[in-house]
């Protein structure tokens, strides 16, 4: 069964904030970013139960995936045939 991914407006602009920081860096390395974006995305619509429990309560259970080749992690919940995506995280980022 494939699920449906659902990209929350905080992860997209997350990905949207790595895109263009790696465009800058080099021309071709934004792009190479959401390739790697996009196979974990199908990746999760097609399995998501596959990966890493990293949080749970009565709300929701947030899983993770590493994406390859990049820094970055995608934090989701899935919830009912819905794969959530509520953040594509920097997990090289200074935190603030």
């Amino acid at each position: 069964m494939a699920f449906r991914l659902v990209v929350t407006d905080e992860a997209y602009g997350e990905a949207l904030d790595a895109y263009l920081y790696y465009e800058e860096i080099r021309t071709g390395l934004g792009t190479r970013f959401l390739e790697s974006l996009q196979k974990r995305y199908n990746q999760l619509s097609q399995n998501p139960q596959f990966y890493s429990l990293v949080y749970s309560d009565k709300e929701r259970t947030l899983r993770d995936v590493k994406l390859e080749g990049f820094p970055f992690v995608i934090l989701f919940d899935i919830v009912g045939s819905d794969v959530i995506v509520y953040s594509v995280h920097n997990t090289h980022k200074n935190r603030e």
